[in-house]
């Protein structure tokens, strides 16, 4: 496989997921809504205190910390880093081979672009295995590409849940926060993926890294994110483009 087919995103289920550009960031909670996460944080914090080697515990106040990331972005990263530390576990779930025929035409379909399809395919295949993650993961991907960004959060949230142990689904889901425009969800979706799975191959998820930094207008972190890409990706054409952008718009 060339390195240019390299520098795109394979979801669990070998869907491709293309690079995708970045812009501008969105706004924060309301007050009244920061009011009551500080709540709950301060709930699940005294509950991970009393088990701390509980490593469901460390994922859901990583996931609380995500609510407000530009808050608390190394907060969750670090609760993330710990419940898999502690041993993070995906639910145990059996495929239904019933589904088979739905997933596989959800795919093909999927994969010529005919999105509402993929849908209603993937959508039959879920009655017969509702609990497993590849789904709910095709079905965002699917939402995605139709550029119905909050659908395939959701759907890509459904599919972390089922399985927060599996790292692609989180590279997904950062790949689509990416076209959200969400970048530093993007980028803490992105880097857990990359601590799931530290492969020097799984190291082209640092270009996505550095266009959604570039996109919150943080452009030395990717120059710094491009630096750490493995010597023959830097070599890349779109990669070289990107970093002299970015030297462009820290220079002005």
């Amino acid at each position: 496989m060339n390195t240019t087919v390299r520098m795109m995103l394979a979801t669990a289920t070998a869907v491709i997921l293309p690079l995708l550009p970045s812009g501008s960031t969105q706004g924060g909670l309301g007050a009244q809504q920061e009011i009551s996460l500080e709540s709950r944080i301060s709930q699940l914090q005294q509950e991970v205190a009393q088990k701390p080697r509980d490593a469901n515990l460390h994922f859901e106040l990583s996931k609380l910390y995500e609510e407000d990331v530009e808050k608390y972005y190394d907060e969750s990263l670090s609760e993330f880093k710990e419940a898999v530390d502690r041993g993070l576990k995906g639910k145990t779930t059996v495929w239904n081979n019933l589904g088979d025929v739905n997933a596989h035409t959800g795919l093909v379909a999927l994969q010529a672009g005919n999105y509402d399809k993929a849908i209603r395919n993937f959508e039959a295949a879920a009655k017969f295995n509702p609990n497993h993650y590849s789904m709910h993961t095709n079905m965002a991907v699917a939402y995605m590409y139709k550029k119905e960004f909050d659908k395939a959060i959701e759907y890509g949230g459904k599919a972390i849940d089922l399985n927060p142990s599996r790292a692609s689904l989180y590279g997904s889901i950062g790949i689509i926060y990416l076209g959200n425009k969400d970048f530093r969800l993007s980028i803490l979706n992105l880097n857990r993926d990359m601590y799931l799975n530290d492969s020097s191959e799984n190291k082209v998820l640092l270009f996505n890294v550095a266009q959604a930094y570039k996109g919150l207008g943080e452009y030395s972190n990717a120059i710094g994110a491009l630096n750490q890409l493995p010597r023959n990706l830097r070599k890349e054409s779109i990669v070289k483009d990107l970093r002299k952008e970015c030297v462009g718009l820290l220079n002005n």
